[in-house]
């Protein structure tokens, strides 16, 4: 008898798609669909997959595996610790002086020969800090020389690091149980073989609670529940679909409260188990602001959209770990869907990102597109907007915020609007003004750029009509107060620019067309220069109004085109 398992909540679907990823050996693609090998053992249907428990036949090996590469803490540190060894002995050797100094020192003031000095006590201090977090690697090493040793021997450093690999490649094994525990650990809690009671033979744990009884169909069931999920098979005795899945799924047994009789018992079946512990593979890691996220890409239509999905966002992760990834990938998707001759239209799509280090809930980016805001997506010269706006970031105290993810979640919200241009103006005059709280590398280049995506968005997608001034105009406008400027700085006048700016942005934000053309004609008054005539536009259209009031201003804060920023 065949197992069947039907697309679900998010959580299982990743699942799914983990334990086809864990399984891969039975799948390929194959002229852009996923083809079973052998669909007596695996086949993928519509919107389920059904599988002989042979399957399970060396899973334990292949979810080890595959946490282990996904991890990849050991091969990364085996890398880093043979370039420490040889950066230190290039260091004898004054022609690598640059380079070196460049990669440890980049900004620090340091000859050769305070760098003889300084490196080995830098890579000391960072070894140190890893082997704060890698408690196995430690205890093997035993004794580690003193910084005092160190100082007056690097060559002690040396023959330090060298045993470290050594000790690596000969205890793999060792290794490779120990972080597959303390990866899927973070994830999942102290479950089973990732308690800190279980210090051995965790592999062995693993194969006899999980492949071995799923595989000889011996596992003890519950002998009045249903599982949960999927309301079919029989639960497995003593299991629930609690918090020690999830962070921030199932229902934690404290929770009595919450549930029917104070009964928190949420029963899950041996397969549903499985499949909801195989999600870490269904999630696609990308190390973001120095610390490691997870994303996944839901949808229903099927289990081989669902995998297809995945397995694009994972390849352009891959090749683009830039801003622009979530833009690359929704663009990517429209024109596969188009390539396969399907409407525009993308329906019930998201992509989440899970922070696992804590118990935050993860960040939702939907994904339902109608037709014209996927070919609003899918035009070159608004992608080539977007793309302008890819590493601008802006910080809130110690909060870091990236502006492209942020435009294209309200795009595909329907909530993007001239609110968020204000807040960039905002606060890239606080950190012109050396603000401590706000900090920006957002240009006026790229608040313009913003003004004209926003204009086109909410022309053609919200009001569903052409803009009431062209691209051409906005940016015509935007020199125009960029001449203004430099007449200012001419007469020097500069100290005035941020005071009319900020009664411009003022207007703006209230929409007081009044006031702004106020401040307009009084400022082109006192210095003899004449009012642009597309601003007529602005007195009688409101629309037009703040498309070209952001191009006067943005342009008004501009300085210089000090890095070849090309206006058109």
């Amino acid at each position: 008898m065949k197992e069947k398992i039907y697309l679900n909540d998010w959580l299982y679907n990743a699942g799914i798609v983990g334990f086809l990823k864990i399984n891969s050996h039975l799948w390929e693609v194959k002229d852009e669909k996923i083809i079973s090998k052998d669909e007596n053992l695996l086949k993928i249907s519509d919107n389920y997959i059904d599988f002989d428990r042979k399957i399970f036949d060396g899973f334990a090996k292949r979810f080890f595996d595959y946490a282990f590469n996904q991890y990849g803490r050991y091969e990364n540190l085996i890398k880093l610790f043979e370039e420490y060894i040889e950066d230190l002995k290039f260091l004898d050797f004054e022609e690598n002086y640059e380079n070196l100094k460049n990669k440890y020192f980049k900004n620090q003031d340091t000859d050769f020969e305070k760098l003889q000095k300084q490196l080995p006590l830098e890579i000391f201090d960072r070894f140190k800090k890893i082997l704060q977090g890698f408690t196995l690697l430690k205890k093997k090493l035993e004794k580690i020389p003193s910084k005092n040793e160190i100082k007056k021997d690097k060559n002690l450093l040396i023959k330090l690091l060298e045993r470290a690999v050594q000790i690596m490649e000969k205890d793999r094994e060792e290794f490779w149980e120990s972080d597959v525990q303390i990866y899927l650990r973070k994830i999942y809690g102290q479950k089973s073989f990732l308690n800190r009671a279980v210090n051995k033979d965790r592999f062995e744990k693993f194969f006899n609670e999980f492949e071995k009884p799923l595989k000889d169909k011996t596992t003890k069931k519950d002998k009045k529940y249903l599982c949960i999920s999927c309301m079919e098979r029989p639960a497995k005795k003593n299991t629930i679909f609690d918090t020690g899945l999830s962070k921030f799924y199932g229902l934690n047994p404290d929770a009595i409260n919450f549930v029917w009789n104070f009964n928190s018992k949420l029963p899950l079946c041996e397969i549903c188990e499985i499949i909801y512990f195989s999600y870490f593979a269904g999630l696609t890691p990308l190390n973001k602001n120095g610390k490691t996220v997870f994303y996944f890409v839901n949808s229903d239509s099927s289990v081989e959209e669902l995998l297809r999905q995945n397995l694009l966002f994972e390849k352009l992760l891959n090749q683009d770990t830039s801003e622009n990834l979530l833009l690359n990938f929704f663009t990517q998707l429209i024109l596969e869907t188009e390539h396969r001759h399907a409407i525009y239209t993308l329906q019930n799509i998201s992509v989440l990102e899970l922070d696992l280090t804590n118990e935050m809930m993860p960040k939702v980016y939907s994904f339902n597109l109608s037709k014209s805001k996927a070919k609003f997506l899918k035009d070159e010269k608004n992608k080539e907007l977007l793309q302008r706006l890819s590493r601008i970031y802006y910080k809130i105290k110690d909060e870091k915020f990236s502006v492209l993810p942020e435009t294209v979640e309200k795009i595909i919200n329907n909530s993007l609007d001239y609110n968020y241009l204000n807040k960039l103006t905002r606060i890239y005059l606080s950190n012109e003004n050396k603000s401590k709280q706000y900090e920006t590398n957002v240009r006026t280049y790229h608040l313009q750029s913003l003004n004209v995506i926003t204009s086109k968005f909410l022309s053609k997608i919200i009001g569903g009509k052409d803009m009431p001034v062209s691209e051409k105009e906005l940016w015509h406008i935007y020199n125009r107060g960029l001449e203004l400027s430099q007449e200012l700085r001419k007469k020097n006048a500069e100290n005035k620019i941020q005071s009319i700016s900020y009664k411009l942005l003022n207007a703006l934000r209230v929409g007081n067309t009044n006031q702004f053309m106020d401040v307009l004609v009084r400022t082109y008054m006192a210095y003899g220069q004449e009012i642009p005539s597309s601003f007529v536009k602005a007195v009688s259209d409101k629309e037009a109004f703040y498309s070209l009031g952001y191009s006067f201003l943005n342009g008004l804060l501009g300085k210089e085109n000090k890095e070849g920023e090309n206006n058109e």
